[in-house]
């Protein structure tokens, strides 16, 4: 049996940063079923087809590169797939390539965010913000809250023109959720409350772009 696995690069843009990571699972699901990809599934009570998302994207957020494994129990050509795809996505989904994956997402360290919503905010500001400690509320599993320090998990966050790039931990044991960041920053009168989050690229630990 073929067990060809295949990465799917796309983005989530516009009306579907409204919906969350598991509505977005479904929906994917739903496409590769119509679009009559030969997905494996895992074994058991309750089959599923196996696929494995890069860290997911908070509510509200976009992306133009979220990442999917999938393994196929056929041949199918990379550009067949692409084309089928393209026809069963909603609005706001796109593919952006289909290709053979040469590394693993436990490679991946950081992720890359274009943040806009903080014009307001001073080259001065965001170099205070980042010469302490960050602490912001967190909530633990058995409901109680505590404080953590997320400044070590923000590699970078510079002004590129009308916006903000901010490089955060991506890894399994040191993820970032930039809306964290972004709250933390509004308390602190950064911004006004309303802002923008886009990711825009996934980085190694040696800084090298993961595909």
């Amino acid at each position: 049996m073929v067990s060809e696995s295949v990465r799917i690069s796309f983005s989530k843009t516009g009306r579907l940063k409204y919906i969350s990571h598991l509505d977005l699972c479904r929906t994917m699901q739903t496409a590769m079923i119509r679009a009559k990809i030969p997905l494996r599934y895992t074994e058991g009570f309750n089959p599923h087809p196996k696929m494995i998302f890069t860290q997911p994207l908070p509510l509200f957020a976009e992306s133009e590169c979220e990442l999917l494994d999938i393994r196929l129990t056929e041949d199918m050509p990379h550009e067949e797939i692409c084309a089928r795809l393209r026809k069963e996505f909603a609005d706001g989904l796109y593919i952006n390539k289909v290709y053979e994956p040469l590394s693993k997402f436990g490679e991946i360290s950081y992720a890359l965010y274009k943040i806009t919503g903080f014009e307001s905010a001073r080259e001065r500001e965001l170099e205070e913000l980042l010469s302490g400690e960050i602490a912001v509320k967190k909530k633990t599993k058995d409901g109680k809250e505590k404080v953590i320090d997320i400044r070590p998990l923000v590699r970078s966050l510079e002004r590129r023109e009308d916006a903000l790039e901010a490089l955060l931990g991506a890894a399994p044991d040191s993820y970032l959720n930039p809306d964290t960041l972004c709250r933390s920053m509004c308390e602190r009168g950064l911004g006004k409350g309303a802002y923008g989050i886009l990711r825009i690229g996934w980085y190694r630990g040696d800084m090298s772009p993961f595909e």
